[in-house]
């Protein structure tokens, strides 16, 4: 098997993961409920993790636009998509966006990079993109963002297909399916 192939089937099963251990086993109305009175809700998890996977792989490997543009009419925000980068939960934007269409436009995330990566290969590996620009051109701002600013900075594109488009979903999808568990959800 090659890289490509590898990377492709580990983003269509975190994506299988999501759809089927997530979001066909949380109700879409009870994505915004916060398990055990607190916590963060299901649906911020996933614009979360559907966001840094977006902006790393379309707004910065790609160096265009990300697949949450073609979504803003459904999730209910058309600005200040940078909301979201944090780890901590953005409630006032939790309570805005439409949970089932989050769910989508996160599945749609994957889809559109397994589909990118299967028709133009993979990217040159060692390049370093242009980071500050992709979150300057969201308008992520610089001083609350500093944290992200400096981790992406100098990286190799590698390492956005490793972490933001891999590793980070599937650290997410564990929170997911400890939230969806917690939630009384667990069909084990």
């Amino acid at each position: 098997m090659d890289l490509r192939s590898w990377i492709i089937g580990d983003l269509l099963t975190l994506r299988g993961k999501l759809e089927g251990g997530v979001l066909k086993m949380i109700p879409a109305q009870q994505l915004r409920q916060r398990a055990d009175g607190g916590g963060i809700a299901p649906s911020y998890v996933l614009w979360h993790l559907a966001r840094h996977h977006d902006l790393a792989v379309n707004g910065t490997l790609r160096g265009g636009g990300c697949v949450v543009e073609g979504w803003t009419d459904r999730l209910g925000v058309a600005e200040n998509l940078w909301r979201g980068l944090a780890e901590g939960e953005d409630c006032e934007l939790t309570d805005v966006l439409d949970p089932e269409a989050v769910g989508g436009y996160a599945l749609a995330v994957f889809d559109s990079t397994a589909a990118w990566l299967d028709e133009h290969g993979l990217p040159e590996m060692d390049s370093r993109p242009d980071t500050a620009s992709a979150l300057q051109a969201i308008g992520a701002p610089e001083d609350r963002f500093d944290w992200l600013y400096s981790m992406w900075d100098g990286k190799p594109a590698a390492w956005f297909l490793q972490w933001s488009a891999v590793g980070h979903g599937y650290n997410h999808l564990g929170e997911l399916v400890s939230i969806r568990n917690r939630m009384g959800f667990n069909p084990f």
